[in-house]
This record gives C-alpha cells, sequence and structure tokens, in this order.
C-alpha cells in the first residue's frame, strides 16, 4: 500500500481443531479450465487451494479500490463508479480488494451503531460488482485505532474498547452479508502492528472470526501477516504469519521486494533521495527467491495462500527504471504458483492505474502501458 511501512527497506536484503463444517453447495460457476473465473457463488479453502462450492480451484486476479481511506473520507463517492467495474473487466479482471476506513460504518461518538449511508455504499457495490462480474474482497484497512502500516495505530492495541468495536463491525458486516456470493471473503485487517507480540494480533483474529461464525459459515476469513512486533520489522521463521482456527481461513501477504525499487523516491517513506536503479531480466532472481519465502510457508502449512497487495510507484515508470519489466515479472511470477493477486491500486496519486484523483478518471493520467500488460498478461 502506499503507506506501506519504512521498515522493508531492513528486510529485503534478508531475505486446528474449529467445529466441524462443511462448506454449503452453491451453485456451479463456468469454467475457464481448468479454473472458474465467474459468474459469483461461494468460495472457501479447501487444503491449499481456494475453491468453488464444487471444489474446483478459482483463479482470481484484480486491483486495489484504495476508496481514499488515507485521508478517512467516510463515503468516497468520488473514488470510483459502475463504470470502473467495466473497466476492470475489459482487462480481464474479476476481483476488487475493497478498502474500509471504520468510519463508512461507525463513529466515534456513537459506537456500535452503524449507519445507513455506509451500508448503502456497500450495497452499491456489492451490486455493481455482480453486474459486472467481479469478486469483492472487503479489507478493513483503517481500523478503530488508526492506521498500522507506519506504526501509527497503537490504540487498537493499547484500548480493548477498540477492539470491542473492530469485532462487533466485523460481526455486523458479516450478518448483513451472510449470504452474499459477490464477496469472496472477509480480510479482516491490513498490515498489523503490534506492540509486544505477533500472538496479539493471533488473538484478536481468532476473536473476530470467532464472531463472523456466529452469523456467516460460509464466506472465507481471510488473515494478514504480521508487519512488525515491538518495533522490529524483520521476519521470524514463520514469516510473521499467525494460523487461527478456522476450518474456512485464507492467508494473505504483500509484497514490494525490492523496496528500493517499488517505492524508489517515495518521501513518505524517507526515501525522497533513494534511487532503486533499473530493471533488468537479471533481477528477476530477487523476485523469485523472495516470493518463494511465502510459497514455501503456505506448503508447509497446507492453507491457501492471496497475494493482497504488490505494485509500483510512479517515478518507476519514469526515467528508463522499467518498472513495466517489475510488472511483467510479478505477475507472471503469481500466475506461475497458482496465487489469487490484487495489485495496489487502482486510482490515486502514486499506486495507481489512474493517477489522480476525483472522477470521471481522466485517460490522459492513465498508466497506459500497466493498463496493456494487464490486458495481455490475462487474456491467456
Amino acid at each position: 500500500m502506499r503507506r506501506l511501512l519504512i521498515a522493508l527497506l531492513f528486510t529485503v536484503s534478508a531475505c486446528a481443531s474449529a467445529p466441524d463444517y462443511a462448506p454449503p453447495a452453491a451453485p456451479s460457476l463456468k469454467r475457464a479450465a481448468p479454473e472458474t473465473v465467474g459468474p459469483h457463488g461461494f468460495l472457501h479453502a479447501a487444503g491449499a487451494r481456494w475453491v468453488d462450492g464444487a471444489g474446483m480451484p478459482v483463479r482470481l486476479r484484480g486491483i486495489a479500490f484504495g476508496n481514499e481511506v488515507y485521508s478517512k473520507n467516510p463515503l468516497p463517492t468520488a473514488h470510483h463508479g459502475e463504470a470502473d467495474y467495466a473497466r476492470l473487466r475489459a482487462m480481464d479482471m474479476n476481483l476488487v480488494r475493497f478498502y474500509l476506513y471504520y468510519g463508512t460504518l461507525e463513529d466515534d461518538a456513537a459506537p456500535f451503531h452503524y449507519k445507513d449511508e455506509g451500508w448503502a455504499w456497500l450495497d452499491r457495490n456489492i451490486a455493481w460488482a455482480r453486474a459486472h462480474g467481479v469478486y469483492l474482497i472487503l479489507n478493513v484497512h483503517a481500523p478503530q485505532g488508526g492506521f498500522q502500516s507506519l506504526g501509527e495505530g497503537g490504540a487498537l492495541w493499547s484500548q480493548p474498547a477498540n477492539q470491542d468495536r473492530f469485532v462487533a463491525m466485523w460481526r455486523a458486516i458479516a450478518a448483513r452479508y451472510a449470504n452474499e456470493p459477490v464477496i469472496a471473503g472477509y480480510d479482516l485487517l491490513n498490515e498489523p502492528v503490534v506492540p509486544h507480540d505477533k500472538r496479539e494480533w493471533q488473538r484478536l483474529a481468532q476473536r473476530t472470526a470467532n464472531a463472523i461464525r456466529e452469523v456467516d459459515r460460509r464466506h472465507s476469513v481471510i488473515v494478514e501477516r504480521v508487519n512488525a512486533v515491538a518495533g522490529k520489522w524483520d521476519n521470524d521463521a514463520e514469516m510473521n504469519f499467525v494460523t487461527i482456527d478456522d476450518p474456512n481461513v485464507v492467508y494473505t501477504f504483500h509484497f514490494y521486494e525490492p523496496f528500493a525499487f517499488t517505492h524508489a523516491h517515495a518521501p513518505w517513506a524517507g526515501m525522497a533521495r533513494v534511487e532503486g536503479g533499473q530493471w533488468g531480466p537479471s533481477r528477476r532472481a530477487e523476485l523469485a527467491a523472495g516470493l518463494q519465502r511465502y510459497l514455501d510457508w503456505g506448503a508447509r502449512h497446507r492453507v491457501p495462500l492471496y497475494l493482497g497487495e504488490f505494485g509500483l510507484i510512479r517515478a518507476a515508470f519514469e526515467a528508463n527504471r522499467n518498472g513495466i519489466g517489475w510488472a511483467a515479472d510479478m505477475v507472471d511470477l503469481a500466475e506461475a504458483a497458482d496465487l489469487p493477486w490484487t495489485w495496489h491500486s487502482y486510482h490515486e496519486d502514486h499506486f495507481a492505474l489512474y493517477y489522480g484523483y476525483g472522477m470521471p478518471i481522466d485517460p490522459d493520467k492513465a498508466n497506459h502501458a500497466l493498463i496493456d500488460l494487464f490486458r495481455d498478461k490475462l487474456a491467456r
């Protein structure tokens, strides 16, 4: 994400028993041999794959709708409209990771009371996604207690009331959408940063999943690895993943290696004067090795993995840095690994297919090379 943790700079060089559960049958999906691409049916985890109701693996490729969460806009109606779902399908994408700011649904002055206008915004997006054959992954990107990514969300961990509200909000979301197959899964929390021990996130994720299961046993719960523990941003032997006790869970990670290239000249990350160099074929091995560490963890635990974020800053596509080469390598590697994936992001200033804000989309501000790349890679 645009505000990805600064400390990846220090890591890129370093290198369950739940109640019995059988996902209910869902309508058969049209096949694009050997994987399904749509229309909608409930998805669930089965062994190391994410599958449809008939047990067929699904191929999910898409993009993030950032929804202006960085500006804490509770109703980001100027971020996208129905036409943007059509644009994604024109690139053969079928998935949106939909970023949520908790203020869309709940005000601090009225905790546990959820806003009709927030539900209406979600309902409208679900209708648009359904009309265009796109799945949604709902992701709480900005929870009660603050953004996690740069270590600014400590109040989620220090104030129990924030965790109570976080869990209750997810239960309310699950209760409302329990029978909605357009939603592929519930991505609980973006890039957790915990103050003491990664088990803090494990406990909150487990508690949240348990609350969701009280009202919804169909949707996949998606659990992200921990980004940092006690101010340290390096990975442990488990790549900072935590596991929870749930029969229908997918584990997700983000990938922005090498950080100096993907975030070249990013001022918010202390990179204003850092040059990441040029991308070339000899560097592909860097990506393969970095990605393999996550794939190995998934294989050891025999769980489905989802590449929730990867992407490049605008500068990487300028000055002959060859960002398009990095993007092509990453898509090829993700496809070869059968990873569901979402590019970060659709529409913003720095990491985007379309630069800038507001609607309608300005085609003069499009990253045409990247759009053409997706069309070519996904049309196979």
